[in-house]
């Protein structure tokens, strides 16, 4: 056991900084489980209950240390990881009837697990959290009840378990291309509550602030699960039944922008005086809307890579739907990059940044493509998207640890760099540089790892152990453009699933008309 203070700055730095977003626990009830924790020395009062408690208690501090600097965090360095095998060991020893207590501490395991590129083994784990979560009926609404026994906290923490799972439920989808555990129509119970913790109480709940409408964290998340439902389903749907999806959804996501405009849109001085879990909260929002953006547009963007790829030929003329869906998506791309130009001058990118990653690792895709298809357009075309693509695969690469998901994600990136570079070269020999990228200086204020215009890898980053035979074939690709746009997934997927060939994607007979 660390000492008291320790173990308290890693509780204070999981509710202040690790989770902007996913906050389904009360943090009063936790500080209270905390200090008896310490004072029973790890035993506990309830014998029932200790486990699950522990557990969790022990994959807090485990989260809270890998969202801390390097410099800065207490222990061994294998510390976090002995607190999941402990804690681990502490769920084998539960008995009797499930608990909301057990569905937190192994929902935390997950996040936990992703943090630490283990995305197989959080999937595998998230079929455990999702069975007990409908075993004790998470997904069906339940209101406080006294005779019960069920207070105002627990029935607000189901409230934010359910839809914290959730949201990792539509995560999980999007980045592995595998179906969702929980639908829609098994789901009755509300929303959260727009309350902070010092304002929950057992017996009380403060009406000056409270709120059903869709909560702050889950509006552009509960559109993305709608994306995934509508237009990424495994049955195909029609171009002009895509089309009508596609406008409806874009207004549902500026709707919700739009009344949090004054958060989401400060300007990088406001931003700075706000406290950490709020700059971090503003941070997250903006990256999800953008990749919900990216998620609904970019089928336009793919429409006719494969096509362009075998001819070598440009775009050409195209219908005033797919230009404006290409340049929402383009737009959502650049401002994923910016922001997270913005963190990584801050000096806030952090290895355990996810989600981050993620976004990041799928925006650089949408730009990297977008100038494969504009190659044989003039290079001021596409020379900004190429700079701001290479720049964010940098960033990634800054945070990349010897066989993680970052590292996994350069890879593929590192891919379609070479290959827009070779286009654009072939159409324009006498091209010297993409967007000032023959320079090591990124022209923003800041310096990252260089990513050369030669072709060749960054000497900063070593792709060799994982590349294999793992290249792209771009000129293996069908003649058609693929009529089941979900296929961009397999993208992702390949990332999780052994870098398998790329070039699979563009030649799965599923995919041609």
């Amino acid at each position: 056991m660390l000492p008291r203070n320790d173990a308290q700055r890693l509780v204070d730095r999981y509710f202040d900084f690790a989770m902007p977003t996913y906050r389904f626990l009360h943090r009063p009830t936790i500080q209270e489980w905390f200090e008896e924790f310490y004072d029973t020395l790890g035993a506990m009062r309830d014998a029932h209950s200790a486990p699950a408690r522990v557990a969790l208690l022990l994959m807090i501090f485990a989260q809270g240390r890998v969202y801390m600097p390097d410099n800065d965090r207490p222990g061994p360095p294998d510390l976090s990881a002995r607190y999941f095998l402990a804690a681990e060991h502490q769920l084998t020893k539960e008995r009797g009837s499930i608990r909301l207590t057990s569905v937190q501490a192994r929902l935390t395991q997950c996040y936990y697990l992703l943090t630490q590129s283990r995305i197989n083994h959080c999937w595998s784990l998230f079929g455990t959290v999702s069975h007990l979560a409908l075993a004790i009926g998470l997904n069906r609404n339940r209101r406080p009840d006294a005779t019960n026994g069920l207070s105002q906290v627990e029935a607000e923490c189901r409230r934010r378990t359910f839809w914290c799972a959730y949201t990792l439920d539509a995560y999980l989808s999007a980045a592995l291309g595998r179906p969702r555990s929980f639908h829609d129509e098994d789901i009755d119970t509300e929303l959260p509550a727009c309350v902070d913790d010092d304002e929950l109480t057992t017996d009380h709940i403060s009406t000056s602030t409270l709120s059903r409408g869709p909560s702050v964290m889950l509006g552009p998340l509960a559109h993305m699960n709608k994306i995934l439902r509508d237009l990424y389903s495994i049955k195909p749907i029609s171009v002009s039944c895509r089309a009508v999806r596609t406008q409806r959804i874009s207004k549902d996501l500026s709707d919700w922008r739009v009344e949090l405009a004054r958060f989401l849109d400060a300007d990088v001085f406001s931003t700075s005086l706000l406290i950490p879990i709020f700059q971090r909260q503003r941070n997250v929002l903006n990256l999800t809307y953008w990749h919900a953006i990216i998620l609904t547009h970019r089928p336009f963007v793919l429409r006719d890579f494969a096509r362009l790829s075998q001819q070598g030929g440009s775009a050409g003329n195209e219908d005033p739907q797919t230009e404006a869906s290409m340049q929402q998506c383009l737009t959502a791309a650049m401002n994923t990059v910016n922001t997270i130009d913005v963190i990584t001058k801050s000096r806030q990118m952090f290895r355990a940044f996810w989600i981050t990653a993620y976004f990041a690792f799928t925006a650089t895709i949408v730009l990297y493509i977008y100038v494969i298809q504009k190659r044989a357009s003039p290079p001021e075309v596409y020379s900004n998207y190429f700079s701001a693509a290479t720049r964010c695969q940098s960033h990634i690469s800054g945070i990349a640890e010897k066989g993680s998901l970052s590292e996994r994600y350069c890879l593929v990136l590192e891919e379609l760099r070479v290959e827009a570079l070779r286009q654009a070269k072939r159409m324009h020999p006498s091209i010297t540089g993409l967007g000032g990228m023959d320079s090591h200086s990124q022209g923003n204020g800041f310096q990252t790892a260089p990513m050369p215009v030669d072709g060749s890898p960054s000497a900063a980053t070593t792709y060799t152990d994982f590349m294999g035979e793992a290249a792209i074939d771009f000129n293996g690709m069908p003649d058609s453009a693929p009529s089941d746009y979900s296929g961009w997934g397999q993208f992702a997927s390949m990332v999780s699933s052994g870098l398998g060939h790329l070039d699979a994607f563009l030649n799965d007979d599923s995919f041609e008309l």
